[in-house]
């Protein structure tokens, strides 16, 4: 017998593989997450700022967005 040279892949790597490469990136405006965020928060100004400017729509967004009223 002979044994298989290189690294064995984990399962987890295998699947981790699989999604990076099914993965799309989604384009999206300014304007639909500015009414998605009014969607689910309400018609709150206030609150509707607070969640965009959040630390993980920012992570999310990679950009940092700012509101100014």
């Amino acid at each position: 017998m002979r044994k298989a040279s290189g690294k064995k892949v984990t399962r987890l790597q295998r699947l981790k593989q699989r999604a990076k490469a099914h993965r799309e990136d989604v384009q999206t405006t300014l304007g639909e997450l500015i009414a998605a965020a009014f969607d689910t928060v309400g018609n709150e100004v206030k609150d509707v700022a607070r969640l965009l400017s959040s630390r993980e729509i920012g992570r999310a967004a990679h950009a940092r967005i700012v509101l100014v009223q």
